[in-house]
């Protein structure tokens, strides 16, 4: 059965079905990855990133199937590390619409998830698709539509891009560290528990963002920003999460 051969789906009921199997495929891919090796998976990367690419390309009206072909590509990437360099120029177009994709925003979430992962595989390698990214990102944060879950994890991916690029993070710092300090002043209402929450989440997502850039720019102390303004010393609401990455920033 040639899986990739859409054409002949007319009606609804068989697009959904076909959805639904490209996810369980995914799900498939993503446990056999776990289970092979570093140099078994450099054997098979290739076909699996191929068909992985025609996943995102017959599926783009399909948020559900994104999701999971985005976090099938998030395994691969813990799997093979570096080597999956060679895969970013074909697999780039995609993860940007994925940072986009903010109206199916659990698509957006594993896009951010996978900008992540990418940083810690490639390290400075992510270097030439820093600018696209970060300009992604940060549009988000600004959007109001973007939903509140994002929002943090994308603080938080701000700590891994400084961490994989090191001191090329200087010219994202300036707009960087206002973000933070504008995320790390929100206000919500305290009797309003979800929004507390949320608040939290912001401030762990400051507090990792701002662990990741002091730790990339350490060789740079003329970066080293003083102003770390995250935590208000006598609030009641914060999280265990907040004071564990607080502790994280100290140390």
């Amino acid at each position: 059965v040639n899986l990739w051969n859409i054409s002949h789906i007319q009606s609804t009921s068989d697009r959904i079905q076909f959805n639904d199997l490209q996810s369980l495929l995914c799900a498939t891919l993503q446990n056999v990855l776990r289970k092979v090796q570093h140099q078994d998976a450099l054997q098979i990367s290739d076909v699996v990133m191929a068909s992985l690419l025609r996943m995102f390309q017959s599926t783009a009206g399909s948020g559900g199937v994104q999701e999971d072909a985005l976090m099938a590509v998030s395994t691969l990437v813990e799997v093979l590390g570096s080597d999956f360099q060679k895969y970013m120029e074909p697999f780039k177009p995609f993860l940007g619409i994925g940072l986009k994709n903010y109206a199916e925003y659990q698509v957006c979430l594993a896009a951010v998830g996978l900008v992540c992962d990418l940083c810690r595989a490639l390290m400075s390698n992510i270097l030439p698709y820093c600018d696209e990214i970060m300009q992604l990102l940060l549009e988000n944060l600004g959007n109001e539509n973007v939903h509140r879950s994002v929002k943090p994890q994308i603080l938080s991916a701000f700590g891994d891009i400084a961490l994989a690029i090191g001191g090329e993070f200087k010219k994202y710092l300036d707009i960087v560290l206002d973000t933070l300090q504008q995320a790390s002043q929100a206000q919500v209402d305290k009797t309003d528990y979800d929004m507390v929450d949320y608040l939290n989440e912001l401030r762990e997502g400051c507090l990792e963002a701002y662990t990741g850039i002091i730790q990339g720019l350490k060789g740079d102390q003329e970066n080293v920003h003083p102003d770390v303004m995250l935590v208000q010393p006598r609030d009641e609401d914060h999280s265990d999460g907040v004071v564990a990455n607080a502790a994280g920033l100290i140390g």
